[in-house]
């Protein structure tokens, strides 16, 4: 496609650079770990829930969705995965705000967990949410470097490799404060690119509403729902609601929950954030209309030949196709800088998620005790480094399954393990059983998942089939041995 324009170049740069500016500012200094990971817990509600929608919001929104909805046979019935994902951040809110909040003695999930259930099941569960951490990052690192390099003539190692940089910095500086304040300013950034990308892509249609809502519906690309109740279907209501609450479920588990639950003034704060971000899935709607508009765009003007060749095995370059060719220099700056911000949002909490972990769980205990707070916040910095060369490597080993299509991709990989982290985070919040119980409900479910997967069931009841079978296996398992042992308390 040719490369950037230095006006396209420098728009960017400047955007980056002025966010960058801007949270370091009102991020002010941290001094010891609980701010730099936990913000001090003096951050507003409404931040705290900019940030966890820019969390979720990737580069994979920005340009898997359009394209799920623009290739043969797309419609909206992703529409049935954001209403599920926005009710998970309601039971979310529910389920973990007060006790994340209330917890002593507790400073990471896995803490929590071990607690609850045991140490053993502590540590493993650890090393679950940090491997799903890694696969999650990877991919989206990839979404969005993938997306510099058909704009650019840049390898993709590059690509990576810059927006890796940007997030170590902003990771940095000031840890979850830096994060949460330019999380909040990408999340006004992408909320602009999604909404001026719908505007622009209508008004470049060039034709009557009424006649394009009728060729739309001609060609079954309003459809919203799905009512199949067959389990090989990837997108229906029922797998799109039920798997993505599970999902959001899951996510609780990972340390990303706890810090933001902490980052607030107040656990009424904390459920309120959460329950807003809710609301901010709409933006997920409005991309999906960047879908339908690309659709009626490229029926009037055609596909060229090349781009078409293309979209056979990377589906995902349409819409950097089209910034690229229909939009005019210095603005296709903005849509791209907008792609980035939405990326970026989602590496730098990674990063500050798995270095606190590593540092609590890992470093502190096993490596170095009782050091200084300035050490372990150095070690802290450190590790930032560490973790993004590991989201690197990853990211370019995944650049081989481009063809899966990276909507599917993002969601499909983390499923193998998402449903073994719903159950554990669940048994955890209830106190249900304790190690032994969990082994079990743990290898039953992994033998689900694969179970599920060699016979073609959706990927979207990987998590919510296996997660509900390792609930049963560990609550049975639990009942009969306090039958037993009538002294045990398994469930409170």
């Amino acid at each position: 496609m040719g490369n950037l324009s230095l006006i396209d170049v420098f728009v960017i740069f400047s955007l980056m650079a002025g966010v960058t500016w801007f949270g370091h500012v009102l991020s002010g200094s941290v001094v010891n770990r609980s701010q730099f990971f936990n913000a001090g817990g003096g951050l507003p509600w409404w931040a705290v829930s900019t940030s966890i929608i820019a969390t979720v919001v990737s580069s994979v929104t920005f340009i898997s969705v359009p394209a799920a909805v623009f290739m043969d046979g797309g419609n909206l019935t992703y529409a049935q995965m954001i209403i599920g994902l926005s009710l998970g951040k309601i039971v979310t809110s529910w389920l973990f705000a007060e006790p994340y909040y209330s917890s002593r003695g507790v400073a990471t999930t896995y803490d929590y967990i071990g607690k609850r259930i045991g140490p053993e099941a502590g540590r493993f569960s650890m090393i679950v949410g940090l491997v799903l951490n890694l696969i999650n990052t990877a991919v989206k690192l990839l979404t969005t470097a993938l997306v510099l390099s058909v704009m650019t003539d840049w390898s993709l190692p590059i690509c990576c490799l810059f927006i890796i940089l940007f997030s170590i910095l902003w990771s940095w500086l000031a840890g979850l404060k830096t994060v949460i304040w330019t999380d909040f300013l990408l999340f006004l950034i992408f909320a602009f690119g999604a909404l001026f990308s719908l505007i622009w892509v209508f008004f470049a249609v060039d034709m009557p509403l009424a006649q394009t809502l009728q060729l739309l519906d001609e060609n079954a690309k309003t459809a919203l729902f799905d009512l199949s109740i067959d389990p090989h279907i990837t997108y229906t209501l029922w797998a799109g609601i039920i798997g993505s609450i599970t999902l959001s479920i899951s996510m609780a588990g990972g340390q990303g929950t706890l810090q933001r639950v902490r980052a607030c003034r107040s656990v009424v704060e904390a459920k309120k954030a959460y329950n807003f971000a809710a609301l901010f899935y709409v933006l997920h709607v409005l991309i999906l209309f960047v879908g339908l508009a690309l659709w009626v765009f490229y029926q009037k003007a055609g596909i060229p030949t090349e781009l078409a060749e293309q979209l056979v095995a990377q589906p995902d370059r349409i819409f950097p196709y089209f910034i690229m060719t229909e939009i005019p220099t210095g603005i296709s700056g903005l849509f791209i800088a907008a792609i980035f911000a939405a990326g970026i949002s989602t590496l730098d909490s990674a990063l500050a998620e798995v270095a606190d972990v590593s540092v609590a769980n890992i470093y502190e205990p096993y490596i170095k005790p009782n050091a200084s707070d300035a050490h372990y916040l150095w070690v802290s910095r450190i590790l930032l480094l560490v973790w993004g060369g590991a989201f690197f490597a990853l990211a370019l080993f995944f650049s081989s399954f481009q063809a899966e299509g990276l909507l599917n991709l993002t969601f499909k990989l983390p499923s193998y393990l998402t449903g073994a982290m719903f159950g554990t985070i669940i048994l955890a919040r209830f106190r249900i059983g304790g190690v032994p119980e969990y082994a079990a409900g743990f290898v039953t479910a992994s033998f689900c998942v694969w179970l599920m997967q060699s016979n073609d069931v959706g990927f979207l009841w990987w998590c919510p089939i296996s997660g509900l079978i390792m609930l049963s296996v560990s609550c049975g398992l639990s009942i009969m041995r306090n039958n037993f042992n009538p002294e045990r308390t398994g469930i409170i």
